[in-house]
This record gives C-alpha cells, sequence and structure tokens, in this order.
C-alpha cells in the first residue's frame, strides 16, 4: 500500500480546554486515509467524527498527537495552512446552506477567483467542477441561487469545493436531508470522483451509504476508534455495532435475522443483491436436505414467526 495521504496517530483534542466547560472530543485516535480506498467514519452523535475531519484539512491543529497530510506536519508552524486546505476540501454537512453568492457561476467560482487565476482558467474551472455534480454549465451557470431546489443548492455547494481540484475530499454527513433518488445521484458521482483518482473520506449515521460507498469503515466511541476494518468485516460483527448504539445497513440487518431464526446464510453481505443471492442460495440448500429433517425446513420457513409443528 501506497504512504497514506493523511495519517493521524495518538490525536487528541479538547474544546474550551482549561476552563470548566472542557470537553474531550478525540482521545488519541489512529487512522488513515490513502487513494486506493474510501474511508468512512462512523459513530453515534459526539464520537468525534466531525472534529476529526477538521483536522484533517487544517481547520483544527492538534493539541496532541500528530496530523501529517500529503507529507507535511501539521504540527509544524511552517506548513502552510492554505495550501493545505486547496488540497483537502472539506464539505460540511447541509453544503447547501453555505451558499451565498446572487449567481451560481460566482458562488462555485468563489474559491478558485481567490487563487489568482485568469478569467479563461477561472471559467474552465467552474465549468469542470459544475459538470462533476451534475449541473450543466449553460443552464446553471447564471441562475439565481434563490431559484434553486435544495438538491441543487447542495450540488452547487459540493461545486464549489471541487472547484478548486483538491486531491482528497472529506465529506460530512453528505446525504443527510436528501430524498432517495437525490441520495443515490450523488453517491454515484462521489464514487465517480473516487475512480478518477481523488481520495475520499466520509462522516455518516447512515449505513447504507456507508456500505455502498466505503472501504475500509473506523467506528468512534466517546473520542476512540473502537473498531476498524474493511467494510464488510467491520458490518459482520452486528451485536458489536450494536452494543455501540450504532444501526447496521438492511441487508445485513436481513441476513443477521434470518440466521438467527435457524437459516444457514451467509451474512457477510453489503448489497440488497448480495442478501438476495445469500437468501436464495440459503433456500437451495434447505430445499436438498428438506426430505431428510423436516422439522428444520418447517423452522426456517417460518422463520419471521413462531416454530410450526412437523406436520407428519
Amino acid at each position: 500500500m501506497t504512504m497514506p495521504m493523511i495519517e493521524a496517530r495518538g490525536l487528541r483534542h479538547t474544546y474550551l480546554a482549561g476552563t470548566p466547560l472542557a470537553q474531550v472530543s478525540l482521545r488519541g485516535v489512529d487512522v488513515h486515509v490513502n487513494r486506493e480506498q474510501v474511508v468512512a467514519f462512523i459513530g453515534a452523535t459526539g464520537s468525534g467524527k466531525s472534529t476529526l475531519l477538521q483536522h484533517m484539512n487544517g481547520l483544527l491543529r492538534p493539541q496532541a498527537g500528530r496530523v501529517s497530510v500529503l507529507g507535511h506536519d501539521l504540527s509544524d508552524p511552517a506548513t502552510d495552512l492554505r495550501q493545505i486546505r486547496r488540497a483537502v476540501g472539506l464539505v460540511f454537512q447541509r453544503p447547501e446552506d453555505q451558499v451565498f453568492e446572487q449567481y451560481v457561476g460566482d458562488d462555485v467560482a468563489y474559491g478558485p477567483r481567490r487563487m489568482g487565476l485568469s478569467r479563461p482558467e477561472l471559467r474552465e474551472r467552474v465549468r469542470w467542477a459544475m459538470d462533476l455534480v451534475g449541473l450543466d454549465f449553460e443552464h446553471y451557470v447564471d441562475r439565481l441561487t434563490s431559484t434553486l431546489s435544495g438538491g441543487e443548492r447542495r450540488r452547487v455547494g459540493l461545486a464549489g469545493v471541487l472547484a478548486m481540484r483538491p486531491r482528497v475530499l472529506l465529506l460530512d454527513e453528505p446525504t443527510a436531508g436528501l430524498d432517495p433518488c437525490a441520495r443515490e445521484e450523488l453517491l454515484a458521482r462521489l464514487s465517480g470522483l473516487h475512480e478518477q483518482g481523488m481520495a475520499l473520506a466520509i462522516a455518516s449515521h447512515n449505513m447504507d451509504d456507508v456500505a455502498a460507498l466505503a472501504d475500509r469503515v473506523y467506528v468512534l466511541e466517546e473520542g476512540r476508534v473502537a473498531l476498524h476494518g474493511p467494510t464488510r468485516e467491520v458490518f459482520a460483527q452486528v451485536d458489536r455495532l450494536r452494543a455501540l448504539g450504532l444501526d447496521v445497513p438492511a441487508p445485513v440487518e436481513i441476513t443477521f435475522s434470518l440466521a438467527a431464526r435457524g437459516l444457514d446464510i451467509q451474512q457477510s453481505v453489503l448489497t440488497l443483491d448480495e442478501a438476495e443471492s445469500a437468501i436464495l442460495q440459503a433456500l437451495s440448500e434447505t430445499r436438498r436436505w428438506a426430505g431428510k429433517d423436516p422439522s428444520q425446513l418447517a423452522c426456517v420457513g417460518n422463520a419471521g414467526g413462531t416454530p410450526q409443528e412437523d406436520p407428519s
């Protein structure tokens, strides 16, 4: 594996440190983000996910521990945080609330304009970013932002971050508040950005999003990493996740529940298609030995209710 693009070691952070209102947010966190894998951070509200993301693009400096971004130590006073923030884009929850310019094109251009780009370069950069999020340049560039729908405003907010052409994109609850169609479209576009070479890390409460997008998952609990590993392996630990107060993706919930009711089924699934295949395979196996053990077949066949009596 290549050198991590972002790495945190022993990262600690306390809000209002040294005051009676001090609140510890991170307690010695070790994580890394690389180009090859989409990384997700999950955990209950207050577990430290957003604070961690803000350290990753230099909005917060480490109070203790170390954060390295693209080889630069953020604790080093010589590190240019402006360059870090250009290379690592951070999309806050509900980016549509950050849209403030009168026209769409001006809002997307806000960041790149401060880089001193020429007018042709700026226009090309805005067109590129708008295309990435599915906003037709000619149709939207001169639109009043006040006339946009919520989903369109979110795409404008995302385009404004992408227009900086970051090497790493961090997103905090990227699909919160979106309808199912808008959610699927955004996840597809994020996956496309990763395929084009952009490193991605997300913080999310939506386990189905994480299952669909992430290759590796870190589970945070009260500022510590409680569990981490490949997405499939993490979500296979259903009891552990529930003990941490977390849900699991719907396909995992389905197969876990069926297994608990007696069906011999593969549980390491992430998608509905995988769950469907696992169920069909399990039912096929059940039919093969049904004649040998009809009482067990009756139990499996009534997985959603009370065991049935053997009719023989």
